[in-house]
Parts: C-alpha cells; sequence; structure tokens
C-alpha cells in the first residue's frame, strides 16, 4: 500500500470554544455593546469578520476576545481623601 495522501491532516470533532463563531447579536451579548458599535469596529478593522455566504458574516470568539485583552482599562478608583483634597484646592 502506498502512503496515505493526506496523513498530517487533523479532524476535529468539536471546534476550540474559543475559535466559535457568533453573530453580531452574540458578539453584542458577549461584550455587552451594541451591534451598531459591532458593526462600526468591523468597518474600521478592529474587530475581525468572516463573511460565510452572502451576507452572513460572523465573529470569531478569540477575536472577541482579543478585542477585549486591548481595550481594557483599568482606571483607579478614587478613595475619599483623594476627593477632598481634589475639592478643597
Amino acid at each position: 500500500m502506498g502512503k496515505r495522501k493526506y496523513a498530517n491532516t487533523q479532524t476535529l470533532t468539536q471546534p476550540y470554544s474559543s475559535d466559535r463563531l457568533l453573530t453580531r447579536s452574540e458578539v453584542a451579548e458577549y461584550l455587552n455593546i451594541g451591534t451598531t458599535f459591532i458593526e462600526q469596529l468591523r468597518r474600521q478593522g478592529k474587530l475581525p469578520s468572516y463573511r460565510l455566504s452572502g451576507k452572513c458574516i460572523r465573529y470569531k470568539k478569540s477575536d472577541c476576545d482579543v478585542l477585549l485583552d486591548h481595550c481594557f482599562v483599568v482606571r483607579p478608583v478614587k478613595s475619599a481623601n483623594t476627593q477632598k483634597n481634589c475639592n478643597a484646592g
């Protein structure tokens, strides 16, 4: 018998959860933002999208996670002393 043509090909029975394809409304719920803003992010190239057929557009969950990592801003909590000092001046 000869060598198998596709010996290195792997078949995944279930894709990784981070590579799951989401609809625009699922992304909106996941990121807690509006669908219009998702469309803006897609058009600006900040959120990659995948066209399946015709007008069917999907987004990878892993791309949404990357967007969250880059856009997440930690703001320090103002303490009561800091607020008093700011208002005193």
